[in-house]
Parts: structure tokens; C-alpha cells; sequence
């Protein structure tokens, strides 16, 4: 009898007379089986009934084979059991039992038949729990509970790929083979779960996990998908399935805490920063029939609580675990300034206890409505917060006034028809409704206090200054935020002869409502205490749209964008497959910002295009070669589009110059009413003014950012003598050319004329010009990625397990796009000059990165399982840049609006340049001031930048330490109250590497990828650099990150 194996996918133990294999497919809901049956003599065996029963649900579906033998069967439940059985009129029927399938997997089953005197053939398998290879992993539910999870996240699972790296800090964001956290994508259900507007660095549209993790069934990881039904990603797409019900009732409960007593206490060059944190997490699950076979429900709940942690509090109070520079005494002479010449009695505290929450849970139903079609109904909701803007360092206390809480409401529907309308063609059509609202509002917004800071704040007289700030930070104003994205989907598979055509079409409409004004309440800078009592304001600054109505700068648009795309997988033969696509997007808009006279004059660019006909074809092609049944090579080459934050977009209808306007004043004496009322000078320069604000706009020629992604892959099956056989060893090499990236230029600057000078050395030019003008185009020169990674994993039957990878990655990239707003991309790119695209290594490259998985399942206790499961990872440091702060050590001339001019007058701020290294008696500085030529060359000798000497820093010339992490999860289960239920107890130990030894596992990151050296200036006269006194800063320490922390929890399954 013919036996064709196919050792990469879930069910291995098949392998007995099943050929198995798999072709991953698009982010999807479900799954499919195809293949080829044949008679004895190896020729086609048409009409052939393929019976497949998923054996929990009883859900029944039936196909024949056509002329050529084959047969596909799409639309199935992933997971399992699924029996399959092969009838046939004229051969010996064939039964598979214990058959798993995986989401988005359409898994390869082919079988040839023996004559009719031969006995019937039965084959048995068992699920793999863990699969992975760079470009393709799948988790199921098993796994999914045994990671080593501290935050109960997704992220926590997905991170065992190769080529996904999760960044330590309170936001999580991940990157997957090397790409901007906002590219990627994560679908559940076909629910997107994609931070659509752009505001969050986790890449979720919520604070934290969006639902439940005990909801989970399947995980999936792709990168570079061949099918042309993927997209929305050019970094990688992360696809799960909720679970659902059956003819069984089944569920769990559990309880988690996490306590600072059951953690260490980080240390940071010896000294110590102490955490106070509880956190507290509950839920549960439970799936049931409703009618037996037929319809069946599931339903997940969780709940999280914590307080917040106060990390910094005055001098001298025993708030916080770390003191600020302003003590007691000085918080209270605010206070009674405050009181007695504002009449303002409550500017906040400092002991504020916020309490942080999030609740989620998730519905189910599945109705099997025939034999030939199913359907489900899915809702999803969850509420989270987050107090942000919390003092953070030494030097400025916050009050609490001055947090914020941050808020999200998500809103999931989704419904879903499988249809399967003959034996070769079937459906799939849903529909998804997700709305997010984003509150942001400062503590006791009610109080109406504007944007306060007091600086150099010493009321003991000891020479410690520090600065307060209290009121509703500026950004806090005028802000709200609502979108709304419905999805309609099409997609069909239709099985022709050995080939599988897939096509389809989706539509997106996109309602975005957006007011983001900061400054509406008036910010006030009060140079000393002194100055605070006397009311004399350094500055004041007061922003508003067209008749002091914040509402004039709100953003609201619809965006409707269209997708087509058609797909064939054709298994040429039983060693060779291919698979060809091609994908149309458009987008679509009939909302435009409002024209601007001015830009087009000052620019020579239209301020109102909205993308609208912008389109983009994304070719896809890919192979399969089945070499023998230990090696399989795949490959493929692809153009992928998508996953830019929209709040990109948003920017041009918030910001067109001219709805919004601005008032400012300097060295004034203030009203008593100054804090909580804005002054009618302000009002009345909003309403007389008649010079426009910043503006943003999209290039009308703008192309759709994407790349193309080469990708090569191995998968070999190896025996190693001594240690065993089915060794599964992967290898991956992806290429990656990016073309169209976004890039943000001042197009004020495009003219000619606007060059009026620059720096003795000519590196820098000077600009006669204060205007602002950030148009969103394409850069003209793009990044490009190369990936090399490899694994080796192996299961024993004693209950071992290990899995091991090493990947790495040689990542450039222009703009790294890691803000939400088009002047902080363009002011705050790590360039020399930034009117020009710069290319350097990506911040986000992980150049090495070792992680190990080692797993071992036993009996300690006869019937209840006792599991070990431990994550390791070492990996390099992220690139960063070393930049100059450039400071007006001279009064005569300013950088400001990210332009360097070579005049007296307004602010001495500006973006992002490169350093500037001296060599000894260099004829390009002019001076030192504050400090000396031997102590810059000896500070620059200290970083390791001499090799510069005479001329600019490289951009991302530096990386930050290496990070070693090491979680450890092990769970024990007991006796349940009857039979059929058990308990578990469990802990999670996240940092096991500290808690064995203190002084490791420390994590050190570099805020934005960049690094201040020193303050520098230029002389307006001679062109020459002033430079300033050096910047000792050091990397930031990840207090949470850098000590063992340990979660206990207990379930009850039944």
C-alpha cells in the first residue's frame, strides 16, 4: 500500500499509513482538509464519500471525490477529535480516529485504498500541542495554560516564535521579525483586535489583553503567508480561535494573586528601588450544550485589580519608594500660595492611591444548522484603565491633578456562516462590529486648573531644587476619542480537479472621531516659588480652535476601503505544491480636511487629499517540495501592504492650519484667577488672530508603504543516535525590501530660497523660515531585512519536551514611524538632517536572540498530572542613537520649530540631531562653555565614539545591554469534588534568574532609541559649533522587569 507522510504538521502520530500535510492560509476562523484518494493500482478513486465527524459536537460533514480522487472540505471547527472515514463502492473503507486539526491550516490527507478481501484499515493519532518554526507556529490550548504567563496576555504565548520579541515596560509591545509594533496584526474569530486609530504602543486597542486567555483554543503566529487572502500586516499576523461549546458541559474557575511580598527588590547600581504592588486576578469559563448536536454555547469571564503603585513621593513623607528633590516643606508652600493668592484650596496630592482595573469576557453560540451549514455568534466586550502621567522622576513632582486616567471600551460583534453548497465549492460571509472609546481625563478635571509647573522650588535653602506640576497637563485639555469599524467578508473555495481556488472580498468602513487640543485650559510657567506668589508667569501659552471652540480642530472622517483577491493551491503531485495569488486593496474616503489657502501657497501641495483611490496589487506566489519524508522545503515571494496607524491620516484633518490658534505671552503678572480662568487677552487673541497654526497634510502622490518578503524554508525530521528519533529541525532565511515608506517632511522647506546658510563644516543648514508645513509622503530611499533563524525541537514519550531557536537579524529602516503625530516623526527621526532620509539599523532589530522552551509532564501523584514548563531567553540590546541637545548658550540665535536659524528670537527647543565629536583644536568649534575640550574628548572616549572624531555620529551606532529572561510555570493537579473534576494549584516565577541570583536578570532599555551627549550651539556669525557641558544620563532601568516576581494561583476544572 502507497504511503505518503508529511511530518510537519499537528498530527504526527498519523504517520502509520496517513500522509499529512499542511499549506498555511490567510488569518482565518476555521479549518480544512484535502487530498488525493486512490485505488490499489494508484489511479484515481472518484466518487469517493469522505465522512468527517468532530466528535465533541457531533458536527457532520460530507464530501465526494471528484474524477481526479480529490476532495477538500473547508469551513471545519479546528481542534478535535475528528474521525474520518473513507467509504468506497468498490475498495476497503479506511477510518482516521483522533484527527486535530489548526486554525487556518488547510492539512493534506491523502490515503490509498486496499481491495475489498483486505482488512479495513484504522489508524489513531494524537494531538501536538506545540509546533514552531520561524515562519509558522501554532499553539493549542494545552500550551496556551502552561505558559509561563505573568500578565495573563497573549503576548506571553507567541513569544516562544523565533522571530516575535516582546519589549519589556507596562505597554508589552511586540515586534515580529523585526517590524514597527504597529504593523503587525492580531485577529480572534476573525474578530480584528488591531490598535485601528494608532494611540497604543501594545498594539491593543485596550489597555491590556482585550479577553479572556482561558477563551483560547488556538494560536497561531504567520509571517509572510503566501495565501493573497492575508494582509492588513507587513510585520506579522497573530490569529487565535476561541473555544467552543460541545455535548459536554465543561468549564473551570480559577483565582490568581501577585504580591511585592512574594517578589525581590530590584537593585540599580547597588541601590535599591523598592516596588509596592498587589495585583489580584479572577475568572471563569464554561461550555454547554443548549441542544445536543446542535447548538452550543461558551462563555469566558476575567477580572483584574490593582492598586497602582505610588513609585515617587516628597522628601522626607514616606510616599513611594523613591524620594523627589522637592520635600514636604515645599509641597506645602504651593499649597499655601495657592490657597492664599489664587484661592485655589486643592491643587492634589501626592498619597493619591488610583486603583486600576480591567474586565473582560466573551460570548459564544454555534448552530449547526445541517449537515451543510454552520454558524456562530460572537461578542466580546472589555473595560480597562490605567492612571498614567505619574511622577517618574526625581526632579518634578506630579500631583495628582496633574494624572490622568486612561480608559478604553471595546465592543465586539462578529457572525460567521460556513456554507458548503456542493462537494466542490463552499462559503464563508461574515460581519464584525468593533467600537472603541479612549477617554483620557485628568484627576479632579473638575477643578478647571490649567497646565501649572513651578520650577527651581528650594524652600530649605539647602541648594536642592525641584519643580511641581500640578493642574490638567496640557495634552488632557480637549481630548476624546471614538472609532468604529465594520467589516464585511467574502470569501469561496472551490476545489478544480487538484486545484483549489480561493477568492474573495472584504470591505472595512472606518468611523473616526477624534479631538485631540492641547492647551485649551491654558498652560502657565512660573520660572521660582518666587515668582508663583508674585503671579509673575515666565510664559503662558493658551491654544483653541476658531471661536474658542475646541470642537473646531475635531477630526471626524469615514473611511471605506475595499479588498479583492483570488487564490490557487495547486498540488501539482504528491511531492511538489504550489500556490499563486494576487490581492487588490483600494482605499476609499469622501471625507476631506478643509482646504487651506495658505499651505498651498507656502508649500505648493493641496492640504485636502485623504488617500481616496489610493490603491495597491499584492502578488503573492509560493512552493511546497515534499523531498522525501524527512525534509520539506518551502518557499515563497510576496508584496504585503498595511498595518499604518490611522491616526497618521487623522493628523491632516486635525491640524489644517488654521482651525486651530494660539496665544502666548511671556514675562507678565498674572490675574488671582489665572490658574482656573483663562484671561480675556487670551480669549481675545484666539478670536483676532490672523497667522496660521501648524499644519499637516498628505502628499497628494503618496503611494501605499509595503514590501516585498523572499522566504526559504527546511523542515527536517533527524535522528540522533543516543538521544532519539523525530528530532524536528527548521530552518528559515527571509529577505525583506521595503518600498514607499512613510516619511514626514516639512514641505515649507521644498522651495527655493528657504537655505540661507549653515554650519562652518556645512553639515548643517540654516532656514529662513518658521514655518511648519509636516506632509506625510514617501521616503526616497527604504530599509530592508535579512533573517536567518533556525530551531531544533523534539518530544519524548516520558513526558519531556524541549524546543530551541536561535535567530538573527540584520534590520535598516528610514523614519521608524514611532509616534502618533507628524511633527514628532519629523522632529524626533534619528537624522542629521531631517529634510532627508537617513538610513541606519532599525530600532527594532533584534540582532541575536536564543530562546529555549523546556517542558516536562509526570504523575507524581498516580491520575493527576504534574507539569514543568520553563522559558528562557537571551537576547541582544535594541539600537539607539547618540544625539546632541542643542541649548542657546548664547542668546543669539534659537532652534526651534526643528529648524536651525540663524536668529535672536523665541524658544531654544528643537528635535532630534546627531552628535557632533570634536577632534583636539577643532577649527569648527568655536568654544567651550561650562566646560572644557578635555572633558568633551574624554566624555566622547567614555561612550566610544572617538572613531567619529572630526564629524557627526553614525545613526544607530550604539545598542543597549543584553536582556536574559527566564519564567519557570508549574502546576499540580488534585482531586475535584466528583470523578470527572480536578483540582490545580500553580505559581509562575517570572524572573527565575534573579530570584537564583540577585545581580541577574537585570533589563535595561534606551527610551526611543536615542541618547543625549552634551549641549551644543552655533554661532549665527561664524557658523561654529559652542559646545556645551556633557550629559552623563545612563539607560533606563526596568524596575518590574529587573527582579523575580511570583504569581500563585488555583482552578477548578470540570
Amino acid at each position: 500500500m502507497k504511503i505518503q507522510l508529511r511530518k510537519n504538521a499537528l498530527t504526527l502520530a498519523i504517520a502509520a499509513s496517513l500522509g499529512m500535510s499542511g499549506m498555511a492560509v490567510a488569518a482565518d476562523t476555521s479549518s480544512s482538509i484535502k487530498g488525493q484518494i486512490v485505488g490499489p493500482q494508484g489511479n484515481p478513486a472518484a466518487d469517493t464519500k469522505i465522512i468527517i465527524v468532530h466528535e465533541p459536537t457531533g458536527t457532520r460533514r460530507v464530501v465526494t471525490t471528484n474524477d481526479t480522487g480529490t476532495y477538500n472540505a473547508s469551513g471545519l471547527r479546528v481542534g478535535g477529535p475528528y474521525t474520518i472515514t473513507i467509504d468506497s463502492n468498490k475498495f476497503r473503507d479506511a477510518e482516521l480516529r483522533n484527527v486535530y486539526l489548526s486554525l487556518g491550516e488547510a492539512q493534506k490527507i491523502d490515503q490509498q485504498l486496499s481491495e475489498l478481501q483486505m482488512e479495513s484499515i484504522v489508524v489513531t493519532g494524537t494531538p501536538v500541542l506545540f509546533n514552531s518554526s520561524a515562519n509558522d507556529t501554532y499553539y493549542g490550548a494545552d500550551a496556551i495554560k502552561s505558559t509561563p504567563s505573568i500578565n495573563r496576555d497573549i503576548k506571553d504565548v507567541v513569544r516562544n516564535n523565533p522571530l516575535v520579541v516582546i519589549q519589556p515596560g507596562s505597554d508589552s509591545s511586540m515586534t515580529i521579525a523585526g517590524s514597527n509594533p504597529r504593523t503587525n496584526s492580531i485577529t480572534v474569530d476573525g474578530i480584528p483586535l488591531n490598535d485601528d486609530f494608532g494611540l497604543n504602543s501594545g498594539g491593543y486597542p485596550t489597555q491590556r489583553n482585550p479577553f479572556p486567555l482561558d477563551a483560547l483554543d488556538q494560536v497561531t503566529v504567520q509571517v509572510a503567508p503566501t495565501n493573497a487572502k492575508s494582509s492588513g500586516f507587513t510585520g506579522g499576523n497573530v490569529d487565535a480561535v476561541f473555544k467552543s461549546g460541545t455535548n459536554e458541559i465543561t468549564g473551570s474557575v480559577f483565582y490568581e494573586k501577585m504580591t511585592d511580598s512574594w517578589a525581590g527588590t530590584p537593585k540599580n547600581n547597588g541601590k535599591e528601588v523598592p516596588l509596592e504592588f498587589e495585583e489580584e486576578n479572577y475568572g471563569f469559563s464554561i461550555g454547554a450544550p443548549l441542544i445536543e448536536n446542535k447548538l452550543f454555547f461558551f462563555g469566558a469571564y476575567e477580572k483584574y485589580e490593582s492598586p497602582q503603585s505610588i513609585e515617587w513621593g516628597p522628601a522626607g513623607s514616606g510616599i513611594g519608594a523613591n524620594e523627589t528633590k522637592i520635600t514636604q516643606n515645599d509641597l506645602a508652600e504651593v499649597r499655601k500660595i495657592a490657597s492664599e493668592v489664587y484661592g485655589v484650596d486643592n491643587i492634589g496630592g501626592a498619597d493619591t492611591q488610583p486603583q486600576l482595573e480591567d474586565e473582560k469576557y466573551i460570548i459564544k453560540l454555534d448552530w449547526n444548522i445541517n449537515d451543510y451549514h454552520r454558524a456562530n455568534f460572537i461578542y466580546m466586550f472589555n473595560e480597562g484603565n490605567r492612571t498614567n502621567n505619574m511622577t517618574d522622576d526625581a526632579d518634578d513632582l506630579h500631583l495628582s491633578t496633574y494624572w490622568y486616567n486612561k480608559s478604553e471600551k471595546l465592543n465586539n460583534f462578529s457572525s460567521t456562516l460556513y456554507s458548503d453548497w456542493t462537494d466542490d465549492f463552499s462559503t464563508q460571509i461574515s460581519i464584525t462590529s468593533k467600537s472603541v472609546e479612549t477617554g483620557q481625563i485628568s484627576l479632579d478635571s473638575a477643578l478647571g486648573l490649567g497646565d501649572i509647573s513651578i520650577s527651581n522650588i528650594d524652600v530649605d535653602g539647602d541648594g536642592v531644587t525641584g519643580d511641581i506640576s500640578f493642574g490638567s497637563d496640557a495634552s488632557r485639555h480637549s481630548n476624546s476619542l471614538e472609532n468604529d469599524l465594520t467589516t464585511f467578508k467574502f470569501d469561496g473555495t472551490y476545489l478544480l480537479d487538484e486545484h483549489t481556488l480561493e477568492f474573495g472580498i472584504k470591505y472595512d468602513i472606518l468611523d473616526v472621531e477624534n479631538l485631540y487640543l492641547d492647551g485649551s485650559k491654558g498652560v502657565i510657567t512660573f520660572n521660582s516659588l518666587e515668582d508663583f506668589a508674585a503671579r509673575q508667569i515666565s510664559r503662558y501659552t493658551y491654544s483653541n480652535g476658531i471661536g474658542n471652540n475646541p470642537d473646531a480642530v475635531a477630526a471626524a472622517f469615514k473611511r471605506k476601503d475595499l479588498a479583492l483577491y483570488v487564490n490557487d493551491r495547486w498540488d501539482f503531485s504528491d511531492e511538489l505544491a504550489f500556490s499563486f495569488g494576487l490581492r487588490y486593496e483600494r482605499l476609499g474616503s469622501d471625507d476631506k480636511p478643509a482646504f487651506n489657502q495658505d499651505v498651498l501657497d507656502r508649500t505648493g501641495f493641496d492640504n485636502t487629499y485623504n488617500l481616496d483611490g489610493a490603491d495597491i496589487w499584492l502578488p503573492r506566489a509560493g512552493f511546497t517540495y515534499y523531498m522525501n519524508e524527512d525534509v520539506t522545503i518551502r518557499g515563497s515571494v510576496g508584496r504585503y501592504a498595511g498595518g499604518n496607524p490611522n491616526v497618521w491620516i487623522s493628523n491632516s484633518y486635525s491640524n489644517d492650519g488654521f482651525s486651530r490658534q494660539n496665544f502666548s505671552a511671556s514675562d507678565v503678572t498674572a490675574p488671582a484667577n489665572i490658574l482656573n480662568t483663562i484671561p480675556p487677552e487670551a480669549i481675545e487673541g484666539i478670536n483676532n488672530a490672523n497667522r496660521g497654526s501648524v499644519s499637516n497634510f498628505i502628499d497628494p502622490n503618496f503611494d501605499i508603504p509595503s514590501q516585498w518578503t523572499y522566504m526559504l524554508n527546511a523542515d527536517v525530521t533527524l535522528d540522533i543516535p543516543g538521544l532519539g528519533d523525530g528530532f524536528a529541525w527548521t530552518t528559515t532565511a527571509i529577505f525583506t525590501d521595503k518600498e514607499n515608506t512613510a516619511e514626514w517632511v516639512n514641505a515649507a522647506l521644498l522651495q527655493e530660497g528657504d537655505v540661507v546658510g549653515s554650519t562652518a563644516d556645512g553639515a548643517l543648514p540654516f532656514y529662513d523660515t518658521s514655518e511648519l508645513e509636516i506632509m506625510l509622503t514617501n521616503a526616497d530611499k527604504n530599509g530592508r531585512s535579512i533573517i536567518l533563524s533556525t530551531g531544533l525541537s523534539k518530544t519524548w514519550d516520558n513526558g519531556f519536551k524541549f524546543d530551541m531557536s536561535y535567530t538573527h537579524q540584520d534590520i535598516t529602516e528610514g523614519n521608524p514611524g514611532s509616534s502618533s503625530t507628524g511633527r514628532s516623526n519629523y522632529r524626533y527621526g534619528h537624522f542629521l538632517d531631517h529634510q532627508e532620509t537617513q538610513i541606519g539599523t532599525s530600532s527594532y532589530e533584534t540582532e541575536h536572540r536564543f530562546v529555549l522552551n523546556l517542558g516536562y509532564s509526570t504523575e507524581f501523584i498516580e491520575n493527576y498530572k504534574t507539569n514543568f514548563n520553563l522559558f528562557f531567553e537571551r537576547r541582544s540590546g535594541s539600537a539607539y542613537s547618540h544625539l546632541t541637545r542643542w541649548q542657546n548658550l548664547t542668546g543669539g540665535r534659537f532652534f526651534d520649530q526643528d529648524l536651525i536659524q540663524p536668529s535672536g528670537f523665541g524658544s531654544t527647543f528643537g528635535g532630534n540631531y546627531l552628535a557632533y565629536v570634536p577632534t583636539a583644536n577643532d577649527a569648527n568649534v568655536l568654544r567651550y562653555e561650562g566646560t572644557t575640550e578635555a572633558e568633551v574628548l574624554a566624555h566622547y572616549e567614555s561612550l566610544g565614539l572617538s572613531g567619529y572624531a572630526g564629524g557627526f555620529v553614525d545613526r544607530s551606532a550604539a545598542t543597549s545591554p543584553w536582556t536574559t529572561t527566564m519564567d519557570l510555570y508549574v502546576s499540580q493537579e488534585l482531586p475535584g469534588f466528583t470523578k470527572d473534576h480536578k483540582g490545580e494549584v500553580y505559581f509562575v516565577v517570572n524572573n527565575l534568574l534573579n530570584l537564583i541570583d540577585s545581580s541577574a536578570g537585570k533589563v535595561y532599555t534606551q527610551d526611543f532609541g536615542t541618547r543625549n551627549t552634551l549641549n551644543m550651539d552655533i554661532d549665527p556669525a561664524t557658523g561654529k559649533y559652542i559646545i556645551g557641558a556633557p550629559i552623563t544620563s545612563d539607560y533606563k532601568f526596568e524596575a518590574e522587569d529587573s527582579t523575580y516576581r511570583i504569581k500563585i494561583g488555583v482552578r477548578y476544572n470540570f
